[in-house]
């Protein structure tokens, strides 16, 4: 499990990494290895939001950046469980705001912190039995995907070429067509064509206006002025 804590005071960020690595030693045989990052601002970790399993988040000097950064995590469709951190001997002022997200008292204890651990990765193994995994093939190899983890494909017409952007950062080429790229994804419902040859998961679309459209890995693909116009029509 991949674990981002993002706290503003350095004691409970240490705090946080050592109770960390000690459910490590607790829980591998039951839940298997935590791999552990830091974070001092909601900034700093946002670029590498994608590959998470779970946020901490813990900010005591200004609780309403907990509810923007999870804010910013939906947004950027990160796959991740986000958990808050809040103090146990006071009311949290943005209790609406974090229902369907888990909550983490503090001072954290031992018992709770692995509650929230072996909570989270029975939710991800759900979730991997549940998904169905899309086969995508090239000349070197082949890799077994769930459809969430694939942001857009894109045909080259001209070099016979697909090139498929995934949410780890990682990519494959492949030799096909349109109808090869419709065929490997088209039936899914999440998958919309945006251009004759952009196939995106509209999932993954953070913005889109009438020339442009942006996804959540940051980039941004513009319309031509046909596409434009029959985008127009299609409203």
């Amino acid at each position: 499990m991949h674990i981002a804590i993002i706290a503003d005071n350095i004691a409970d960020r240490k705090q946080a990494e050592r109770l960390l690595d000690r459910a490590d030693t607790a829980l591998s045989k039951s839940i298997g290895t935590l791999f552990v990052d830091s974070y001092g601002d909601q900034t700093s970790f946002l670029h590498a939001c994608m590959k998470y399993d779970l946020f901490l988040l813990d900010f005591d000097e200004n609780p309403a950046l907990a509810i923007e950064t999870a804010q910013t995590l939906k947004e950027r469709c990160a796959p991740g469980i986000i958990a808050i951190c809040k103090k146990a001997d006071a009311p949290f002022q943005y209790e609406p705001a974090i229902q369907g997200m888990f909550t983490l008292d503090k001072p954290i204890l031992t018992a709770p912190l692995h509650k929230l651990l072996t909570d989270v990765q029975l939710l991800i193994d759900k979730k991997k039995s549940e998904t169905e995994l899309i086969e995508i093939r090239n000349e070197t190899g082949t890799r077994y995907i769930s459809k969430d983890k694939i942001i857009y494909a894109q045909c080259n017409e001209e070099e016979h070429k697909i090139h498929y952007c995934f949410t780890d950062g990682e990519f494959m080429n492949c030799v096909g067509t349109v109808e090869d790229m419709l065929r490997c994804l088209g039936d899914h419902a999440e998958f919309k064509l945006k251009t004759k040859t952009l196939l995106v998961n509209t999932d993954h679309i953070t913005a889109e206006t009438k020339k442009s459209i942006r996804l959540s890995n940051g980039e941004s693909f513009e319309y031509s002025f046909l596409q434009r116009l029959a985008l127009t029509l299609s409203r």
